[in-house]
C-alpha cells in the first residue's frame, strides 16, 4: 500500500507539473506576435513541430520504460526538458536577431519534454494498481493535471506582467527544475514492473504473446479514435487564447475565462474515472466525445457574450480534458501490464499528440486565409468527424472473450 500511495502522489505532482504547462506555449503565442517579424501563422508551425516531436518520441519512451523500468526517472526528465525550453523560449524577447532559431530550439526541446510523462504515469498507476481500481485512480491523478492547467496558466501571465517576458520565463524554468528533482526524488524507489511475474513461464509467454497480438488491433482503433478527436481538440486549443484575446480584447479576460473553464476539469477527471471503472472504457468515451462536441458547437453560438462564453466553455473543458483516466484507463483495462507503456505511448503519443499535430498544422493553414475565429469555427467539423469512430470501439466484455478463446 505504501507503493500505491507513493506512486500515486507522485505521479500526481508530476501530472501538476506537467499540465501546468499545457498552454504554456499558445500563451506565449499571444507575446510573440507582438514581436518583429513575426505572424500568427508562424507560431502556428511551432506548435505542429513541438506537438509533432512529442508524439514521435511518446512510443519509443513507453517501450524503454517497460524494458528498463525506469519511469520516474524518465519523467522527471520530461519535466527538466520543460525548464530548459523555457530558458530557450525566454531568449526571443532579448535577442530579436535570433527570434525564429530560438523558439525553433525551444519548440522541438519543448515537444521533448511533453514526451514522458502521460504514457509513463499512466503505466506507473497501472502497474501499481489493480484493473479494476486504475481508471478510479488515474481520475484523482488526472484532477491534479486539471489543477495544474487551471491555475498555472495565470501564474504564468501574472509572473511575465510582474518580473517582464524574459525574466518571468526564468523564474518559471527554475520552477520546472525543482518540481523535476522532487518527483524524482519521489518515485525512484516505486517499483512499477511486472514483468517476470507475468511472462516467466513459456506457457505465460505464449499467452501474453497470443493477448497482445489480440489487443492491438483494438489500440490501433483507438489510437484512430483519439487522433481524429486530438486533431480537433488541439487544434482549436493552440489559439484559443488568441481567439479569446481578439473577441474580448483583453489578457486579462482572457486569462479569467481559461482558468475558470479549466477548474471544472479538476472534478471531472475524477467522476469519468469513476465512471470509466464502473461502465467500462467504450461508454466513458462515448459519453465524452458526444458532450464535448455539443458544448463546443453551443460556446461557438454564443461566444459573443462572456458569461455563456464562460459556461459554455467551461462544460466544453470539463468533458474533454478528461482524457487521461479515460483513454488510458481504458487500455488500462484491457492490456496486461507489461505492454503498458507501448499502449499507452500509442494511445497518447499517436493519437493524442501526433493527432495535435496534424490539427495544429490544419488550423494554422487556414489561418494563412481565415482570421482566428473562423479558423476555429472551421474546426468543429472534425469533431463531429471523430464520432464516426464510436460504433466500432470494443467493450471490455467483448475483449475479454476474445482473448479467451485465442489463448
Amino acid at each position: 500500500m505504501k507503493g500505491n500511495t507513493s506512486s500515486l502522489a507522485f505521479t500526481s505532482l508530476a501530472h501538476f507539473a506537467n499540465d501546468g504547462s499545457a498552454l504554456f506555449y499558445p500563451i506565449l503565442i499571444t507575446y510573440y506576435v507582438q514581436l518583429p517579424g513575426m505572424t500568427i501563422s508562424y507560431l502556428g508551425v511551432m506548435a505542429i513541430l513541438f506537438n509533432l516531436v512529442s508524439g514521435a518520441l511518446s512510443t519509443p519512451i513507453g517501450k524503454r520504460a517497460d524494458r528498463t523500468g525506469s519511469y520516474g526517472l524518465l519523467i522527471s526528465l520530461g519535466i527538466l526538458l520543460w525548464g530548459v525550453s523555457a530558458i530557450i523560449l525566454a531568449l526571443p524577447f532579448v535577442l530579436h536577431g535570433y527570434i525564429m532559431p530560438f523558439i525553433v530550439l525551444g519548440a522541438v526541446i519543448l515537444g521533448c519534454g511533453q514526451a514522458f510523462y502521460h504514457p509513463l504515469g499512466a503505466a506507473i498507476l497501472t502497474n501499481t494498481f489493480s484493473r479494476d481500481a486504475t481508471p478510479r485512480v488515474m481520475g484523482i491523478n488526472g484532477s491534479f493535471g486539471s489543477l495544474g492547467r487551471a491555475v498555472m496558466p495565470t501564474v504564468l501571465v501574472v509572473t511575465l506582467t510582474v518580473f517582464g517576458d524574459f525574466h518571468g520565463l526564468i523564474i518559471y524554468s527554475i520552477y520546472s527544475f525543482v518540481s523535476s528533482v522532487v518527483i524524482y526524488t519521489g518515485l525512484r524507489g516505486v517499483m512499477t514492473r511486472h514483468s517476470g511475474t507475468i511472462t516467466e513461464t513459456e506457457s505465460g509467454r505464449k499467452n501474453a504473446n497470443s493477448a497482445s497480438r489480440t489487443l492491438m488491433p483494438y489500440i490501433y482503433l483507438l489510437t484512430g479514435a483519439v487522433f481524429a478527436r486530438s486533431l480537433f481538440l488541439v487544434g482549436t486549443t493552440t489559439f484559443m487564447p488568441a481567439f479569446l484575446d481578439g473577441q474580448f480584447g483583453s489578457k486579462t479576460i482572457m486569462t479569467t475565462i481559461i482558468s475558470l473553464a479549466f477548474i471544472l476539469p479538476i472534478f471531472g477527471q475524477p467522476l469519468f474515472g469513476l465512471v470509466t471503472s464502473r461502465k467500462g472504457g467504450k461508454f466513458t468515451v462515448v459519453l465524452t466525445f458526444v458532450f464535448s462536441t455539443l458544448f463546443f458547437g453551443l460556446f461557438l453560438i454564443f461566444s459573443r457574450q462572456i458569461y455563456t462564453t464562460v459556461f459554455f466553455f467551461s462544460l466544453y473543458a470539463l468533458v474533454a480534458y478528461s482524457g487521461f483516466p479515460v483513454f488510458l484507463g481504458y487500455v488500462g483495462q484491457i492490456v496486461p501490464g507489461d505492454i503498458s507503456g507501448k499502449a499507452n505511448g500509442l494511445v497518447w503519443g499517436i493519437g493524442q499528440t501526433v493527432g495535435g499535430a496534424v490539427g495544429a498544422a490544419i488550423i494554422t493553414l487556414f489561418t494563412l486565409f481565415f482570421t482566428v475565429s473562423v479558423s476555429i469555427e472551421l474546426m468543429f467539423v472534425f469533431a463531429v468527424v471523430s464520432l464516426v469512430f464510436l460504433p466500432f470501439l470494443p467493450s471490455r466484455r467483448k475483449l475479454d472473450q476474445k482473448i479467451l478463446h485465442a489463448s
